[in-house]
């Protein structure tokens, strides 16, 4: 087991999910980028895996639906929105549907997830709560 291939394998992952829910936003007439942040007194910027500035929503992908990226995911939208100006929506990107306790974790961290199906993405938001 080579945990270093498996964490390239997942930065390929979540980077393939951004392009592909980036250009679904484009598509759909909304402004994107990445964010960049530079915190003081930090030489490394952070990136925010998706900043939609039509939706001003922070997202962040993870290239698995485990319980610790899905902590991961959140630690870092926190840490992010921190340094954006105003209300910021947050949202996780994920390669498949989270299991329920997992996406009662995301909701109750006042976030959104998104996952690809085989018709696009589909958001949290309009999934029924159990």
């Amino acid at each position: 087991m080579n945990p270093s291939g498996e964490q390239r394998e997942a930065e390929r992952r979540e980077q393939r999910l951004v392009q592909a829910l980036e250009l679904e936003f484009r598509r759909q007439g909304h402004e994107v980028a990445r964010l960049k942040i530079v915190p003081p007194g930090e030489r490394r910027p952070l990136f925010c895996d998706l900043y939609d500035k039509t939706a001003n929503t922070l997202i962040e992908a993870k290239g698995s639906v485990t319980r610790e990226a899905v902590r991961m995911g959140i630690g870092q939208l926190y840490d992010y929105r921190r340094f954006v100006d105003g209300e910021v929506a947050l949202g996780l990107l994920l390669p498949e549907a989270p299991r329920p306790d997992l996406l009662a974790l995301i909701g109750s961290a006042g976030a959104d997830a998104w996952w690809p199906t085989e018709i696009g993405f589909i958001s949290s938001a309009l999934v029924p709560s159990a």
